[in-house]
């Protein structure tokens, strides 16, 4: 089942569109007068669109007078959908699940500026590939801008056009794995039109409460990538970070290879890099004592030693990734 499909509620007899997944297999359902009820997901049976036609088509055959009342249209179920083609190249699909049709562009932002990729037309239960993605250069995506007008023929519920920014990072989007609708296979999905629940007084007050609290720390998804990458050296040098060190001071050239430190762990880790090893030089010990502090609380670190003495001294400190 996914957002979008049409079900008939079994002991109810009334059908309508799934809108929303909820805890506890429950799943949220629009029925006719655009009521949305919490049904559970073995209380629901799914309705082909084949089944639909062969008794409107029988209806009319017959002459019946058809007193059946106007169902509700699904209009929840826009995605964009992510294919893996191998272990570096993705397929990008926008996925139209619903039963009115979508003009859509999508494009990429830069700083201020916009790209467009691709334009079209999404009927009803269809889909459609708009470009390929590079898994390698993953942390250099830019955050795409998708758009949308709905289109239905006859009278309903005027539509406000849909504008939405994705922005990817390793956390939401490897966590997004999952059957795509309608290209029945695995991938990531994004769904476009998603609904905001709206936010409680409570969990306000919960969030202000734990407002001054340190951020817990993050647990980065991984990725199994080519054997190239299961090694890895990151020198942090300030001369290999920067050609404007002369004109820095102490506390800025600590500041950029800390910021550098962090960025090489997060993208070693979820690119499943085995052993990373950061060169710090010995110097006064302060980038080093703050580097094997930081590895020594992070939670995809299994454990960090000085590496390979006769090489780098105490210059080095090697890092193990879970």
């Amino acid at each position: 089942m996914h957002v979008g499909d049409r079900v008939r509620l079994i002991h109810y007899k009334q059908e309508g569109i799934i809108t929303n997944f909820l805890p506890d297999n429950v799943i949220e359902v629009e029925i006719e007068d655009g009521f949305r009820i919490p049904v559970l997901q073995n209380e629901v049976a799914m309705i082909a669109m084949e089944e639909s036609i062969v008794f409107r088509d029988k209806r009319k055959r017959n002459n019946e007078i058809d007193t059946i009342p106007e169902k509700v249209v699904g209009e929840i179920g826009f995605f964009l959908v992510f294919i893996p083609i191998n272990d570096k190249q993705l397929t990008v699909n926008l996925v139209n699940n619903t039963e009115i049709d979508i003009l859509f562009t999508i494009g990429e932002l830069k700083n201020d500026s916009y790209g467009g990729i691709a334009a079209g037309h999404l009927k009803r239960k269809s889909f459609q590939k708009v470009e390929e993605a590079n898994l390698e250069r993953f942390e250099k995506w830019s955050p795409l801008l998708i758009q949308a007008l709905i289109f239905r023929h006859g009278f309903g519920t005027p539509k406000e056009p849909l504008t939405r920014k994705i922005v990817f990072n390793a956390t939401n989007f490897f966590k997004s794995k999952k059957k795509s609708p309608l290209l029945d296979k695995e991938g990531y999905v994004f769904q476009i039109d998603q609904q905001v629940a709206p936010i409680e007084a409570t969990k306000i007050k919960e969030s202000m409460l734990s407002a001054n609290e340190p951020p817990k720390e993050k647990v980065i998804e991984k990725i199994i990538l080519p054997p190239k990458y299961k090694n890895r050296e990151i020198d942090l040098h300030i001369e290999k970070l920067s050609d404007k060190a002369d004109k820095m001071n102490a506390g800025e050239m600590l500041a950029l290879q800390i910021d550098t430190f962090e960025k090489q762990l997060d993208k070693a880790i979820f690119e499943n890099v085995g052993e990373v090893i950061f060169i710090h030089g010995v110097g006064n010990g302060t980038l080093r004592t703050e580097i094997q502090r930081r590895l020594s609380k992070h939670k995809n670190v299994a454990y960090f030693q000085d590496a390979q003495k006769e090489k780098f001294g105490y210059g080095a400190t090697s890092a193990k990734i879970k």
